[in-house]
Formats: structure tokens, C-alpha cells, sequence
């Protein structure tokens, strides 16, 4: 059955598994598990929103987006809302608007601050002979940013009741 984007339940639950497994892979900085969300041929390319593109990576070499993490003590990416469409045209391929709420938590020198990222993903999407979907185009935008000042995990203290 297909709804009123053109995919059917199947397909939406798993484009939206895709899509969370992109940012788990990025916050686990797990190489080999995001290369194998794109197809081969995949491209992506991060810019600021309405800007020039900032970098750009095709096929294997997305693997090398994991280096701009690296001043980061560690990352949380929140998917949020996403609107998945099949293209009328084009049997097999999907379009996807993802929003993603990213942090950037960074030990610095003034103390930890925590880089908010407010993200849009515009993919493409190809289902391969496997049934399996993939990223076959990603344009990460992002939206704005806002920087924090972060707190380091307390302990918490357990009081006995008397």
C-alpha cells in the first residue's frame, strides 16, 4: 500500500532506519559503517545554508567527513523530523528533508562549550537489488549555529532516608 508520498510503510520505516544510522555512525566515528549507508557512487557536500559548498566527498572517500570530528571530544546527532517522497519518475529512488539538532561537545581552554549545529539533510535515495535503501546523494546544510558553555558529567551523590 502507498500513501500520499508514494511509499509504503516499509520503505518509510526503513529510509528513517537509514537515517538514524547515519548519525549514530558519525557519533561512533565508525567509518566502515557509514560508507556502507552510501552507494558507491554516493556524493555529499556540507555548506552553510544559502553559502558556497564548503567540502564535498564522492564513494569511499566519504569516510574522510569523519576527520572534521576529530577536534571534538564527542558528538550527538538528534534526528528529528523527516519527510520521505518517492520520485515519480524514477522507480527505485526516494528524496528526503531530514532535520538533525547536532552537538559538538569540545574541551576548550575556557572549559567545555558545546557547538550546536541546526542541520538539513537533502538526500537522494536508491533502493538496490537487495531491497536495501542507500544514500545516494546527501546535501548537508547547516541552518545555523549556536555555542554553549558545557558541563561535565556530575556524580550523583545517593542520600540514605532516615
Amino acid at each position: 500500500m502507498s500513501g500520499q508520498n508514494g511509499l509504503g510503510a516499509e520503505d518509510v520505516v526503513a529510509l528513517r532506519h537509514l537515517v538514524d544510522a547515519y548519525a549514530d555512525a558519525v557519533d561512533r566515528r565508525d567509518g566502515d559503517a557509514l560508507v556502507a549507508l552510501f552507494d558507491s557512487e554516493a556524493q555529499m557536500r556540507v555548506q552553510g545554508e544559502q553559502g558556497p559548498v564548503e567540502s564535498s566527498y564522492q564513494g569511499p572517500a566519504i569516510i574522510e567527513s569523519l576527520a572534521t570530528l576529530a577536534a571534538y571530544h564527542r558528538t550527538f546527532h538528534h534526528v528529528g523530523g523527516a519527510v520521505f517522497e518517492a520520485v515519480p519518475s524514477e522507480d527505485r529512488q526516494a528524496t528526503g528533508r531530514v532535520h538533525c539538532l547536532a552537538h559538538h561537545y569540545e574541551r576548550s581552554s575556557n572549559g567545555p562549550v558545546d557547538l550546536v549545529m541546526m542541520i538539513r539533510y537533502l538526500d537522494r535515495y536508491s533502493k538496490g537489488s537487495d531491497a536495501r535503501w542507500l544514500i545516494a546523494d546527501r546535501q548537508v546544510v547547516i541552518e545555523w549555529t549556536e555555542l554553549h558553555a558545557a558541563y561535565p558529567t556530575r556524580r550523583v551523590i545517593r542520600r540514605e532516608s532516615t
